[in-house]
């Protein structure tokens, strides 16, 4: 009985350590599973990207556009459920950047020059291939200069996702005929490379309601309003201006403000 016994214990007890090193393995392919989900976002981003292209020589403007906002979306979320799931890493960080170049750099200029940069012959041409160049050297920046509490330049992002939303909104409406649309182009790139601070909103600034922190603020949130109220349709247009111009308009402020303060150093000496 007692040999039944000890013969009938050893297999129960190479069964239990085969199951648990069984949990250990499935815990393990599964917490390599959940890593993989910021870089199916950022592939969503690329595909996306890759579709808008297509649209636009397909000549399906209003379709290229929107994929242009569905990579928006797409390269939002990449960034948070990395977070989330403690998977942000230098891989995932030079695949954003491929698929931005992409999504956010050709497929908007692209557009660009199929609704009316085609028109100018070769200077169109320059003008849609500078686009993402500038976007293609923040980027590269972006990975090289760490930063905390703001962007320097504006965001590929924004300025892909703005120059599709303008040109879905008032594409119909002439954009591609109009010299509005080299003249922006030719800006987001400028506001692109340069190293005008752009505040990146990943933490809420919190203090008292300062009569500076209202004219930050106030100012441009009461502009973004007002063009609401004028044209309900451009919804999505108004905050990517918005945030386009913020940049300068900050930047201004504090120049200005640096130069109240010297002058009022001087006064008292």
């Amino acid at each position: 009985m007692t040999a039944a016994h000890g013969g009938a214990g050893r297999p129960r007890g190479r069964l239990r350590i085969r199951a648990i090193r069984g949990g250990k393995w499935f815990r393990e392919r599964g917490q390599k599973g959940i890593s993989l989900l910021p870089h199916l976002f950022t592939l969503t981003n690329l595909a996306a990207g890759f579709y808008s292209l297509v649209m636009s020589a397909q000549q399906n403007y209003q379709a290229a556009a929107l994929l242009v906002g569905i990579s928006l979306l797409a390269d939002g979320l990449d960034g948070r459920v990395a977070r989330l799931v403690r998977a942000d890493g230098e891989f995932g960080k030079e695949l954003d950047s491929l698929a931005d170049v992409v999504a956010f750099g050709a497929a908007p200029a692209l557009l660009a020059y199929q609704v009316g940069l085609h028109r100018l012959g070769p200077y169109g041409l320059a003008v849609a291939a500078l686009f993402p160049i500038c976007g293609a050297l923040r980027l590269a920046r972006f990975n090289l200069i760490h930063t905390s509490g703001f962007f320097l330049g504006l965001p590929i992002t924004a300025a892909g996702s703005l120059l599709a939303a303008l040109i879905y909104r008032y594409g119909e409406a002439g954009l591609g005929e109009s010299p509005l649309l080299p003249a922006v182009m030719v800006a987001l790139g400028f506001l692109m490379i340069s190293t005008i601070p752009y505040p990146d909103f990943k933490k809420v600034r919190r203090g008292r309601a300062t009569r500076g922190r209202l004219v930050e603020w106030g100012v441009p949130a009461s502009l973004a309003l007002w063009s609401l109220v004028r044209d309900p349709q451009s919804i999505v247009v108004v905050p990517l201006v918005t945030y386009a111009l913020l940049g300068p308009y900050l930047l201004v402020l504090r120049k200005a403000g640096e130069s109240v303060a010297r002058l009022r150093a001087a006064s008292e000496r």
